[in-house]
């Protein structure tokens, strides 16, 4: 019969909103929060540092890289820019 490992408990806060919806999610793919959390603890140890890199990109920083995504409309003359904005 092999030892099982020690187990230990942790306790953490968040939000309600925040823990049903990734209840949901993690339900969604067929595991509960307890497994998620230590798959993130255990990808975390593996990877030496968060398995994700973390962002902070303001509503306006979004914007702007989301509008650089789109392709760029060339106009041969204002009275063609007009009729573009005029139609946005």
């Amino acid at each position: 019969m092999q030892a099982s490992a020690a187990r230990t408990r942790i306790q953490i806060s968040t939000k309600k909103t925040l823990k049903e919806q990734a209840e949901a999610l993690f339900d969604s793919l067929g595991i509960d929060l307890g497994t998620a959390v230590n798959l993130f603890l255990a990808q975390s140890v593996k990877d030496g540092g968060l398995p994700f890199r973390p962002t902070s990109i303001s509503p306006f920083e979004n914007a702007v890289l989301e509008a650089a995504r789109e392709k760029p409309v060339y106009v041969g003359s204002m009275d063609e820019m007009k009729d573009i904005i005029d139609n946005v």
